[in-house]
């Protein structure tokens, strides 16, 4: 299945591709002969959701006609998916374990870079993503800027590590699975992304330095000290946890560069109620609106050493 995110975020397209056209869409026979498969580059449009909030948006896609609905059910429980934004695309399948795959918060925080990459100030050589994930947000950067000579890419989970290697073919990313905090230690950069866990939760895991906000935390008010003069951190802060982060306010010049109202679907916390009962007590609101009972404001915001 392929996902095209629209520039403007207002449209989402769902496309089968490759197997999917023999196994789902009926296209089985070509020439009198029977398909079992097709290239992953063979494609025919399936849908558009406007307005998206979601990429998988279980609800509005229940609402569509049965043949259409099960379809669509069908072609999202396949793998691999490939989800594209403005010419940059990553797959992901089920090699990348515990990889989240590309979700609205990360063409979200694309969108948002390309007002940083538009401003001429910001003349990149330097780079890192901490927490790559899927590894979209450091092939976007490696795209859309050629100033940059080296692009750290780092995530604690070898598998993220992994799904990262097998989209990104630029040479300037060099990988490292690790703490990316303590492999930032002793350097600076131009550029810092950070697409976190912005999800508060009560006792994280101690010797998981990203669940929770701790990393948020340590970027927003500590940040300054691996960027160079007038560097700037790019990452994402949701409403869910924006007073624990900004108990105090940054050194750094902080702008909002975009900002979304979207569900907070994830299962873990949704099965967990003593993590709800924790998001509730610190302001979460339960109010049912187009499908969802839980929603959130997820704010892309860059950080800039102007000191």
């Amino acid at each position: 299945m392929i996902l095209e995110v629209s520039a403007d975020l207002k449209k989402l397209d769902v496309y089968a591709n490759g197997m999917e056209l023999a196994a789902i869409m009926g296209k089985d026979r070509k020439n009198g002969k029977r398909m079992l498969s097709y290239p992953d580059s063979e494609k025919v449009f399936v849908h558009r959701f406007n307005n998206p909030v979601l990429m998988t948006d279980n609800y509005q896609t229940s609402k569509l006609k049965p043949g259409l609905r099960d379809t669509l059910f069908s072609l999202y429980s396949w793998k691999p998916r490939i989800v594209g934004y403005n010419g940059v695309s990553v797959f992901w399948d089920y090699s990348h374990k515990s990889v989240w795959c590309p979700s609205i918060d990360t063409v979200l925080f694309a969108k948002a870079l390309n007002k940083i990459l538009k401003d001429r100030k910001n003349n990149f050589k330097t780079g890192a993503e901490i927490g790559c994930g899927s590894g979209f947000l450091s092939k976007y950067l490696l795209a859309k800027n050629k100033t940059i000579k080296s692009f750290l890419v780092n995530d604690i989970n070898p598998y993220a590590i992994k799904c990262a290697m097998d989209n990104i073919t630029d040479h300037r990313a060099v990988y490292y699975t690790g703490n990316g905090i303590e492999k930032l230690k002793g350097h600076k950069f131009d550029v810092l992304l950070c697409n976190p866990p912005y999800v508060p939760r009560p006792k994280s895991i101690d010797d998981n330095p990203y669940e929770g906000i701790s990393l948020l935390y340590d970027l927003v008010h500590n940040g300054q000290k691996y960027l160079n003069p007038n560097g700037v951190i790019v990452t994402n802060i949701s409403s869910l946890c924006w007073n624990l982060v900004m108990n105090k306010k940054p050194k750094m010049k902080m702008q909002i560069l975009e900002k979304m109202r979207v569900p907070l679907k994830v299962n873990n916390i949704m099965n967990n109620p003593s993590w709800l009962r924790y998001l509730q007590s610190n302001g979460l609101k339960k109010k049912f609106e187009k499908g969802y009972e839980y929603w959130q404001t997820l704010y892309i915001v860059a950080l800039r050493n102007v000191n």
